[in-house]
């Protein structure tokens, strides 16, 4: 049996548009989020069923506990908890055929992309690797190939489907929503969104080898990152093997593409340890 991992973050989710319905408070937006989130999940459930899948669900947003598994149908299995080692890909082996990347956002500071950011926008300006700037999608895609596993497909809002594509040429993408700005968004009856994202599913698990990109990035892997601010840069060279290139640019160089993402998780611990919410 074909086996899919699911990546799911919110941004990307058709109806959402504001930090208020992707925080952590318990309120009436985020609860209705979380089932908005989990019905684009049934829907691509469903597609990678009928194509004759399981789907493994990687909860990837925020502390990764917000797919309530009740209300999800299917032949699937639920990765969720915030310490999973490789975070919104946890789990995710050589025994998989393929990943979907599900309400993906785009990388922080693209224009009219709803809710932009790369994993901590209180922290990170921009990160690089091997020179080429990236976002989530490429930073995730990388640990997907490094097990030898291909990016199928992703959705989201215009703005990011247009830039995944420059990534990841071969993947079938689905727009759930056109950008207005960044919390703002003309979005499509969510019955309809969810009929694309399952006939998507289905097509793209029935055939892998059409829509498969592997995105791996060569030896050695050079980490770039563009702090906020130069303490949180002076927080990462706490890290042996991290070279400050400039006030606020720290570079890491490994050959294992794993252990750097590793790295890049106690970064992020680190610059937050510095961080204000008043003055970044």
């Amino acid at each position: 049996m074909k086996k899919i991992y699911v990546s799911v973050d919110m941004e990307g989710i058709n109806g959402i548009v504001s930090p208020a319905q992707v925080g952590t408070k318990d309120n009436d937006l985020y609860r209705e989020a979380r089932l908005l989130m989990a019905e684009e999940v049934n829907a691509v459930i469903a597609g990678v069923n009928e194509a004759g899948g399981l789907a493994v669900i990687g909860d990837s947003h925020g502390s990764e506990l917000n797919v309530p598994i009740g209300v999800l149908k299917g032949d699937f299995l639920l990765c969720c908890g915030e310490d999973k080692g490789l975070s919104m890909m946890g789990g995710i082996d050589e025994s998989y055929s393929g990943v979907i990347f599900l309400g993906y956002h785009a990388r922080f500071g693209t224009a009219y992309a709803i809710m932009d950011h790369t994993y901590s926008p209180s922290t990170l300006y921009r990160l690089k690797i091997n020179g080429k700037e990236v976002g989530e999608a490429e930073i995730n895609a990388e640990v997907a190939g490094y097990f030898d596993v291909p990016i199928l497909m992703a959705t989201g809002d215009d703005v990011t489907m247009e830039q995944l594509k420059k990534s990841f040429p071969t993947i079938e993408t689905v727009t759930v929503k056109k950008s207005l700005g960044r919390f703002a968004a003309l979005c499509e009856p969510v019955n309809k969104t969810q009929e694309k994202l399952k006939e998507a599913a289905k097509r793209v698990t029935h055939n892998i080898e059409k829509y498969a990109c592997i995105y791996k990035s060569e030896a050695p892997i050079k980490m770039e990152y563009t702090w906020n601010t130069a303490v949180m840069a002076e927080m990462a060279t706490y890290v042996p093997g991290v070279i400050k290139v400039e006030d606020r640019i720290t570079l890491y160089e490994s050959d294992d593409y794993i252990k750097a993402f590793k790295l890049f998780k106690v970064f992020r611990v680190l610059a937050n340890s510095v961080s204000n919410s008043s003055y970044l």
